[in-house]
């Protein structure tokens, strides 16, 4: 057998395969066809609503990702802060004590002497 002959037989019985097949197709369709399906609706209360306002369109769902991941963050890094000025508390530059720095003051002798020499 030469190579355009095997080609022509193979076309020719993938298209018997198809029409066989595509009548089947058409027979299951059919009876699937009488079976009612319903589509499934959210029960009512907070699912529902959520579903209804936010779970029932990919833009609607885009929007519930992106304002959850904002206020979770704006959430945890509150908390993180809160929690580290906590555990802190006078170890930080806002918090420290820093009076506790100041020179101790004796009794400085005033030395108006040189500021009278800087006016002659």
């Amino acid at each position: 057998m030469n190579a355009p002959n095997m080609v022509f037989r193979a076309a020719l019985l993938r298209s018997a395969l198809r029409r066989a097949t595509a009548g089947r197709k058409e027979v299951a369709s059919r009876q699937l066809s009488s079976v009612t399906t319903s589509k499934a609706e959210p029960k009512p209360g907070f699912f529902g609503a959520w579903y209804n306002i936010f779970g029932s369109s990919t833009a609607g769902y885009a929007t519930w990702l992106a304002l959850g991941i904002v206020l979770g963050e704006a959430f945890t890094g509150s908390l993180t802060s809160t929690l580290w000025n906590l555990v802190n508390h006078g170890k930080t530059f806002e918090t420290m004590d820093w009076s506790k720095f100041d020179p101790v003051d004796e009794e400085e002798e005033e030395d108006d002497d040189d500021d009278d020499d800087d006016d002659e």
